[in-house]
């Protein structure tokens, strides 16, 4: 087993509660889990990753070439080669627009874990309480992974495990998925409360034209 770490922007995280994955044989599983999203410029990261998945192969399977591993594993199924093309992302789904502020000229590692919450600390690396408080989509993370190469019987089907050990808050940035909300411009200052402002039809006849109501 090998063990990475990346930075990257956190998208759907499962940090807190686990999710459940409907799997294609019907069945379902429940795990934590992430995607660390990273730009496809970031070639030293890449590099870094594709070190990692050789690495592994040669720990388990020392007689196979690392790249024939990897080539096959990925002629098969982009999702079992860890790294992913944000791009190829968008372009296969159904939504593309669901994915298009995330995963554009991005690359992506998806990684879960099924049996223990990774460990979840904030940038002073002190252990976080209430994750919601301190992630959410958009912001830059930390991750570790552990990387493990396998090859599963009876159809020698080849790819590499990727779990998710723990996740790091490193800084602030766009979320991505947020609901519009009002700018600090579009409300008025009224200064110090006073005991007689109790009514609020001054507001609702400003917002609601009475007379054009339907039970009227």
């Amino acid at each position: 087993m090998q063990k990475l770490t990346v930075k990257g922007r956190l998208s759907y995280p499962a940090l807190d509660t686990k999710v459940r994955m409907k799997l294609p044989d019907g069945s379902s599983v429940e795990h934590y889990g992430c995607d660390i999203v990273f730009p496809k410029t970031d070639t030293k990261q890449i590099n870094a990753v594709e070190a990692c998945l050789k690495t592994a192969v040669t720990e388990i399977f020392p007689n196979v070439s690392p790249d024939a591993f990897l080539s096959a594993v990925r002629s098969k199924s982009e999702s079992r080669g860890v790294l992913r093309d944000g791009d190829a992302k968008i372009a296969s789904s159904h939504k593309p627009e669901n994915y298009t502020q995330t995963y554009t000229d991005s690359v992506y590692i998806s990684a879960k874990n099924k049996y223990v919450q990774p460990l979840l600390v904030d940038r002073q690396a002190q252990p976080v309480s209430n994750p919601r408080e301190v992630f959410y989509p958009g912001c830059w993370v930390i991750a570790k992974l552990n990387i493990g190469a396998y090859e599963l019987d009876p159809y020698k089907t080849k790819g590499f495990s990727c779990t998710l050990t723990g996740v790091q808050f490193f800084k602030h940035d766009e979320r991505w998925g947020a609901s519009p909300k009002s700018d600090t411009s579009e409300f008025k200052d009224y200064g110090e409360e006073q005991d007689s402002d109790t009514s609020v039809s001054n507001f609702a006849s400003a917002e609601v034209d009475s007379d054009a109501l339907p039970w009227n």
